[in-house]
């Protein structure tokens, strides 16, 4: 018992609200959505990416990249948070035009072109969890010595590449069925 008020002092519990965050971002609010669908289209429960990747797989990048970033606290470049914040918004963007463009329609966009709301909050969601990813990615390339020198720091790199690798897998198997 007393470990457990010592870890909890420590913050121990803290890379738990990343990863919390990113469930109830990525997959939860989808769950909520399922309930009340009553569309003609297949639930995020019917998509590798959906269950797989906004689960388990991106809450699990979302809680490396905090093991990087906190491993790297002093250097985080903020100020170019702006730039990370159009980087985000250009890639959701240009995803979600390529998904209009090949037809890949599903609930979120059951027609091209044309969102439902849970496409439209998911667009947002994309658009934050990739400004995230590029904050981290940034982070990573300007102090990339100091994150070989980590061993946290490069275990939660290495982690989360392998995590979106995966979620890149699940968008491919999605798709190919």
């Amino acid at each position: 018992m007393v470990a457990v008020v010592r870890r909890a002092r420590e913050g121990a519990w803290l890379p738990v609200l990343p990863a919390l965050v990113s469930w109830t971002l990525l997959f939860g609010y989808q769950w909520v959505f399922a309930l009340a669908y009553k569309g003609h289209q297949h639930t995020v429960f019917a998509y590798y990416s959906g269950v797989l990747g906004d689960g388990l797989l991106i809450p699990g990048v979302n809680v490396a990249g905090f093991f990087v970033l906190r491993a790297l606290t002093p250097g985080i470049p903020w100020r170019r948070l702006p730039l990370y914040l159009l980087l985000g918004l250009a890639t959701a963007m240009s995803s979600f035009l390529v998904q209009a463009g090949l037809d890949l329609v599903n609930w979120s966009m059951p027609m091209p072109f044309h969102w439902s709301d849970v496409g439209e909050f998911h667009f947002l969601v994309m658009w934050a969890e990739l400004t995230y990813l590029y904050l981290v990615l940034a982070t990573v390339v300007n102090h990339w010595s100091q994150v070989r020198l980590s061993p946290l720091a490069w275990r939660a790199f290495w982690s989360g590449l392998l995590g979106l690798a995966m979620f890149a897998l699940t968008l491919v198997a999605d798709y190919h069925r």
